[in-house]
């Protein structure tokens, strides 16, 4: 988990980092290159995925030899679909915001992994939010604080995915930054929650009310004596 940064060293530009390198196409090569590592983990995933489906067939009488093509039809699947999304990020995610000038903000650039886009009017960027939530626990409970720290890049008809920051994040500090840097052309907003964590709802002990029942007149039967409808 990274933290975002502003890099001031090109001057006549200002970037806020979101991811380290990027905007290459070697290095989208090489990180969509490196992804094959994790071919054989999705493999695995995908055949484990597949075990309802060999339990289903074996249940059917099925040998054991359609279940096994099976299994490496649906984890072959699964790692084709992993490796293809891995390499589409490494090409297509947005590891910088370039903005220019950086005095005074006119253009922003979307930096992909693979290459810089062309400039856009900085209006497209509606907004740069940071969300800061804390979640307490409740007295006994075991579970420590949680924190979440994200911040999210809001473009004209469309959003970034969020940004997960360490929760150590001075949110403050930044919002101050990106502020001093970008405002007023783009707005900067700081969200902070405080919630404490929802004690759970004891389970209800089952009522014996109505739990006793009169018992069942017979049908026909009188409720003074004999036979209903006997007669001397």
């Amino acid at each position: 988990m990274q933290p975002v940064r502003m890099d001031r060293s090109d001057p006549g530009v200002l970037d806020l980092v979101l991811w380290e390198r990027g905007g290459s196409l070697r290095y989208a090569v090489t990180t969509s290159l490196g992804s094959v590592m994790a071919v054989p983990a999705l493999f695995l995933l995908g055949v484990l995925a597949s075990s309802p489906v060999a339990v289903v067939m074996l249940f059917t009488g099925t040998g054991w030899g359609p279940v096994w093509s099976v299994a490496a039809v649906i984890g072959g699947a699964a790692a084709v679909a992993g490796w293809a999304f891995l390499t589409r990020s490494a090409f297509h995610e947005v590891h910088r915001l370039r903005f220019a000038p950086a005095d005074g903000p006119a253009t922003v650039t979307l930096v992909r992994g693979a290459r810089a886009g062309r400039p856009l009017p900085v209006s497209v960027l509606q907004c740069i939010r940071i969300e800061h939530s804390t979640e307490e626990p409740y007295d006994g409970d075991p579970r420590p604080t949680t924190v979440t720290v994200t911040l999210t890049a809001l473009l004209a008809g469309h959003r970034l995915v969020p940004k997960s920051l360490p929760p150590d994040t001075d949110t403050a500090a930044l919002h101050r930054e990106l502020r001093a840097a970008l405002s007023p052309v783009v707005p900067v907003e700081l969200r902070v929650r405080h919630r404490r964590r929802a004690r759970p709802v004891p389970p209800r002990a089952p009522s014996s009310a109505g739990s006793r029942r009169r018992p069942d007149v017979p049908r026909g039967a009188s409720g003074r004596g004999g036979p209903a409808g006997a007669r001397d």
